[in-house]
């Protein structure tokens, strides 16, 4: 196979990573499109034939390239898929993808993605590649009504508490407590559009709380190409490769936890809260959180940590002043990297 050009460059890296286990940030990911004059560039996959100087080819030259080169992508999924290695197919049909375009392959794209989560094919929005990067947590309802100016409750109390995890103090984990008043009915909040960036490697929130029905935007801001996916039953998807600069974006309108991985890199992983009560927030990393402005009555409260597989719920009572109370969750989420988009174990 030929390297002709960074377009080229990028998808043959792709289909080198693919093949390889996911242990952690490789060397040869040093550059893999758009280098800049005096950036290293990444060595060229094992097999790989040195392009010969051929001068500058036509734009149908370039696209008999791309074309060739996709074919040969081609053969070796099908050879990967025989193979019963149904996660490396698909990613070199994906990198064999961006080369003819979806329309090219639209008619054998099921055989490769068949067993995966749904794909999402809108095309992708550009995003400012000088956005800073978000924090490590979003989602606070009270926050938000600050933010949108709503008064707090005439009497009112707080809330203030700790997790543990196993009957231990919280460390080094993030987690969710959402509050229902036990009687009567509440208004759905309004519905967000939050973003969930890729930078350096890693997903910026890693835990995030939105209402139900609100829409998150997965943007690139790296180097080098990702592939999100969640294989939760609330919101599968799978948002297929894109590069720096690029974004697709995806409406969660079911209650739960859903789980973020990339398909190309093990290590990746997030988490979306999506909620239907009037009052959450993300704790910190020691489990701690607090509300500041309720309403004195009787709350169901759930409570749920990023290691744990679900949420528990127990009964409070909010009193006129100040409240205390401590959540415990079981940490019996299992440990270890993201399975891939078809529930293969990876790392």
């Amino acid at each position: 196979m030929r390297i002709r050009g960074p377009v080229t460059l990028a998808a043959l890296t792709i289909a080198s990573c693919a093949s390889s286990k996911h242990t952690s940030a490789s060397k040869n990911e040093d550059c893999y499109y758009d280098c800049k004059p005096g950036e290293k560039k990444r060595a060229e996959p094992a097999g790989a034939v040195a392009a010969k100087p051929t001068g500058k080819l036509t734009p149908a030259g370039e696209k008999a390239a791309g074309f060739r080169d996709a074919a040969d992508l081609l053969d070796k999924a099908q050879k990967a898929l025989d193979g019963g290695n149904k996660n490396l197919a698909e990613q070199l049909f994906s990198t064999a993808e961006l080369l003819t375009g979806p329309e090219a392959v639209a008619a054998i794209a099921g055989v490769f993605r068949e067993g995966g989560p749904v794909r999402i094919t809108t095309p992708t929005e550009k995003v400012d590649p000088a956005a800073p990067p978000q924090p490590k947590t979003v989602g606070s309802s009270e926050e938000e009504d600050a933010a949108a100016k709503v008064p707090p409750p005439k009497v009112e109390g707080s809330l203030t508490g700790s997790m543990t995890l196993d009957g231990k103090a919280m460390s080094g984990a993030f987690g969710l407590v959402t509050l229902e008043p036990a009687t009567g009915k509440w208004a759905p909040r309004i519905v967000k559009h939050r973003a969930i960036e890729q930078r350096d490697r890693t997903f910026l929130p890693h835990v995030m709380a939105i209402p139900v029905g609100s829409t998150v935007s997965f943007p690139n801001f790296d180097g080098v190409f990702h592939n999100v996916f969640s294989s939760s039953p609330l919101a599968s998807f799978d948002l297929g490769i894109y590069k720096a600069g690029e974004a697709r974006e995806y409406t969660f309108a079911k209650e739960g936890i859903v789980r973020l991985g990339c398909n190309l890199h093990a290590n990746m992983s997030a988490y979306i809260a999506v909620v239907s009560a009037p009052a959450y927030v993300v704790t910190d990393d020691a489990g701690k959180f607090s509300f500041k402005h309720l309403p004195p009555g009787k709350y169901h409260l759930k409570a749920w940590s990023e290691r744990s597989k679900a949420p528990i719920t127990q009964d409070v009572t909010i009193k006129a002043g100040s409240n205390d109370v401590t959540v415990g969750v079981a940490g019996d989420a299992p440990s270890g990297p993201t399975p891939d988009k078809f529930g293969g174990k990876r790392g």
